[in-house]
C-alpha cells in the first residue's frame, strides 16, 4: 500500500507541476451526462508524458492482453469490451521515469457552454498491484477526489487545461461566488453537489484565468512503439 500511495503522489505532483488544480468530492460528470468525445480515444504524448484514452480495448492491440487476460483486473466481453459505456479508462505514464508503474484513471467527458470538460477520478491501484488485497488502516484513510480540466482535440493535437484551485479561492475570498467547500492553508476541496459544480464550470468555461497553461499532446495512434 505504501508503494501504491507513493506512485499516486508522484503522478499528482507531476500533473500539478505548473500549479494546484481544483479537487472535488463529487463528480462534474454523472454517468447519464457522459459523452464520447470524437477523436479522443487513443495514445497522446508530449516529450515526458503519455496519456492513453481507452473506451474500446479492441482498438489497442498491444494493450488488449492486459485486460482480456485479467492482468489488470478488468473483465471484457465481445460486445461491450471493458464495459466503459460513455466513459474512458485512462493510462497515465511518466516517460521520464520508465520504472514507474502506469497510473489508472476513470475519465468522463461532458459539454458545458460549448466547451468540453474531462472529469478524472484516480483508481487506487497501479498495473502491477491491481489484485484484490485486504483493507488496511491506511486504505481507510485514502480519500479519492475528482479533478476537472478543459480539453480540446484539433487534428492531431490534444489540449488539456487543468482548472485552477487558486482561481476559485480568489472568487471565494472576494465574496464573488458561494460554493460549498473546505479550505486548508494550501488547498480547497469542493464539497458542492454535481449540479452546483456544473453551473459553476459552465459560467467560467471561457474564462482563461480559470485554467492552468495548456498541456499540448500529439496523437500517436493506438499502439505503443
Amino acid at each position: 500500500m505504501k508503494r501504491i500511495l507513493y506512485i499516486l503522489v508522484l503522478v499528482i505532483i507531476y500533473l500539478l507541476q505548473t500549479g494546484c488544480f481544483l479537487k472535488s468530492v463529487h463528480p462534474l460528470v454523472e454517468e447519464e451526462d457522459a459523452i464520447l468525445y470524437e477523436g479522443l480515444e487513443g495514445i497522446w504524448e508530449t516529450d515526458d508524458q503519455r496519456w492513453t484514452f481507452i473506451n474500446d480495448i479492441s482498438n489497442f492491440p498491444n494493450l488488449e492482453s492486459y485486460f482480456l487476460d485479467g492482468e489488470m483486473g478488468y473483465e471484457a466481453d465481445e460486445d461491450e469490451g471493458l464495459g466503459m459505456g460513455n466513459m474512458y479508462l485512462i493510462l497515465f505514464e511518466n516517460l521520464q521515469d520508465l520504472s514507474a508503474d502506469t497510473a489508472l484513471f476513470v475519465g468522463s467527458v461532458t459539454e458545458l457552454n460549448e466547451a468540453y470538460f474531462l472529469d478524472l477520478y484516480v483508481l487506487a491501484k497501479s498495473i502491477s498491484e491491481l489484485e484484490e488485497s485486504e483493507s488496511t488502516f491506511v486504505d481507510s484513510h485514502f480519500f479519492p477526489v475528482h479533478t476537472f480540466s478543459k480539453i480540446a482535440v484539433e487534428d492531431d493535437e490534444l489540449s488539456i487545461k487543468m482548472f485552477k484551485s487558486s482561481f476559485i479561492r480568489d472568487l471565494i475570498s472576494a465574496n464573488r461566488v458561494r460554493i460549498k467547500h473546505e479550505e486548508t492553508d494550501d488547498t480547497i476541496l469542493i464539497t458542492a453537489s454535481t449540479n452546483e459544480l456544473r453551473k459553476f464550470v459552465e459560467k467560467y468555461a471561457h474564462e482563461e484565468e480559470a485554467f492552468e497553461g495548456a498541456t499540448e499532446l500529439t496523437f500517436k495512434g493506438f499502439s505503443h512503439d
